[in-house]
C-alpha cells in the first residue's frame, strides 16, 4: 500500500515537471509530443491540463481550447486497469474541451464535446464519484445549457450541484452560495428578476467573502441591478456606498462604470432626472471611448428614455442618430442594429416616446443573451 500512495505522490510531482516540458513549444508540436512520448501520458498530466484550461479561459480562450485537446489526447492514450476509472477521466477531459469552446462562443462543438464527455460519464457510472469530478461535471453542463437557453436543464444540473454542496458528499456552503448565483443570473436573464432576488438573498448568507470577494461583490452587485430592475429604487440606493467602496477595493475600472450605470437607474427611479442625465451622459462617454458599442448604446437609450420625458424631441433624434453611428461602425448582431434603426426612424418623425426607448433596450438586453431573438417590430 505504501509503495501505491509513493507512486502516486511521485506521479503528481511529476505532471507540473512534464507541463513545463511542454509548455515553450507551439500547440500542434506539444500534440506530437504527447503521441509519441509515453512519458507524458499520465492521469495527473489529464488533470493539470484540465485545470489549466479553467484558468485560461478567462485570459485566453483559444488556449484554453489548445489545453483540454491535450488533455483529451492523454486521456485517450491511457491505458488503466481500471476502465472505470479511466472512463470518468476521459469524461472529466471532453468536459474541459465542451467548456473551453463555450467560453469561445463555439456552441455547436461544445456540445458535441459535451456529448462525448457524457457517454464516457456514464460509461463509468459504476465508480460512483470516487474521484471527485461529478461537481465540476454539472457546472460545466449547467453553463452550456444556460448559454444554449436551455434553462431547465441548466436548472436540474445546478440544484444537483446545490444538493451536493449544502449537505451532500461535497459539503461546501461558500460553493452551495456560488451555485444559487449562478442560478439567480440565469433567471434574470430568463426574465424573472424577482425570483433571482430571492436567491440571492439565500447566497447572502452562505458565501464568504473573505474566501473569495469578488464572488461576494459580484452577489451583491447583481442583488442591486435586480432592485432596480424590479423598480426597488429606495432599497437599491442604500446599496450604495458599500459597493462603491467593495469595487474600489477590488480595482477594476469596468466594475466601477457598471456601479455608474445602477446608480444612475436609481437616480431616475427617484425621479432624480437631472443627475441621471448626467451620470448616463458620463457613461455614454466611457463606453463609447473603450469601444463597448453594445454597453454604450443601452446607456444612451436610458438617457434618451429621460430626454422623451422631458419632451426634449431635438435631444431624442441627436441620441439616436448617436447610436446608429456606433453601432454602424463596431461589429453587432444585425437585429440590433436593426432595431435601432427602427428607434431612428421613429426619433426622426418624433415618435421615439420613452417607452419606445425602454422597449428597444429591454430588446436588445435579451438579444444580448440569446443571439436567435428577432426584432418583432419590423414586421
Amino acid at each position: 500500500m505504501d509503495d501505491v500512495v509513493n507512486a502516486l505522490a511521485d506521479s503528481r510531482l511529476k505532471a507540473p515537471e512534464l507541463w513545463a516540458e511542454l509548455q515553450p513549444y507551439r500547440f500542434q508540436d506539444q500534440y506530437h509530443l504527447v503521441r509519441t512520448h509515453r512519458r507524458f501520458v499520465t492521469p495527473d498530466l489529464c488533470e493539470l491540463l484540465c485545470r489549466e484550461s479553467v484558468r485560461l479561459t478567462a485570459v485566453d480562450p483559444e488556449r484554453a481550447v489548445e489545453s483540454a485537446e491535450l488533455a483529451v489526447l492523454v486521456s485517450d492514450l491511457l491505458k488503466e486497469e481500471a476502465p472505470a476509472r479511466l472512463y470518468q477521466l476521459r469524461g472529466y477531459a471532453w468536459a474541459h474541451d465542451a467548456n473551453a469552446r463555450r467560453v469561445q462562443g463555439d456552441l455547436r462543438n461544445a456540445d458535441e464535446s459535451f456529448s462525448i464527455a457524457e457517454a464516457w460519464w456514464e460509461a463509468g457510472a459504476g465508480l460512483g464519484d470516487a474521484l471527485g469530478y461529478e461537481p465540476m461535471f454539472l457546472e460545466v453542463k449547467s453553463s452550456l445549457r444556460i448559454a444554449q437557453r436551455r434553462f431547465l436543464e441548466a436548472f436540474e444540473s445546478l440544484d444537483r450541484m446545490y444538493a451536493l454542496y449544502a449537505g451532500g458528499c461535497q459539503e461546501d456552503v461558500h460553493l452551495a452560495g456560488r451555485t444559487l448565483i449562478k442560478k439567480a443570473l440565469a433567471l434574470a436573464e430568463m426574465g424573472e428578476p424577482g425570483q433571482a432576488i430571492g436567491l440571492l438573498r439565500n447566497a447572502e448568507g452562505l458565501v464568504d467573502a473573505g474566501r473569495d470577494l469578488r464572488l461576494f461583490v459580484c452577489l451583491r452587485h447583481n442583488l442591486l441591478w435586480n432592485l432596480t430592475t424590479v423598480e426597488e429604487y429606495e432599497e437599491a440606493k442604500l446599496m450604495l456606498p458599500e459597493l462603491s467602496e467593495l469595487f474600489r477595493e477590488l480595482g477594476n475600472p469596468l466594475d466601477l462604470l457598471r456601479l455608474r450605470w445602477a446608480e444612475g437607474r436609481v437616480a431616475a427611479g427617484l425621479g432624480q432626472t437631472d443627475e441621471a442625465i448626467q451620470i448616463f451622459q458620463g457613461l455614454q462617454q466611457s463606453f463609447a471611448e473603450l469601444g463597448i458599442a453594445y454597453d454604450a448604446a443601452l446607456v444612451t437609450l436610458e438617457l434618451t428614455a429621460l430626454h422623451a420625458q422631458k419632451g426634449s424631441a431635438g435631444d431624442v433624434k441627436r441620441l439616436s442618430l448617436e447610436m446608429a453611428e456606433i453601432f454602424q461602425a463596431q461589429d453587432v448582431p444585425r437585429e440590433a442594429l436593426a432595431a435601432l434603426l427602427f428607434f431612428q426612424k421613429a426619433a426622426e418623425r418624433e415618435l421615439a416616446s420613452a417607452k419606445l426607448a425602454r422597449e428597444i433596450g429591454a430588446f436588445l438586453e435579451k438579444l444580448r443573451n440569446d443571439p436567435g431573438l428577432r426584432f418583432e417590430r419590423l414586421r
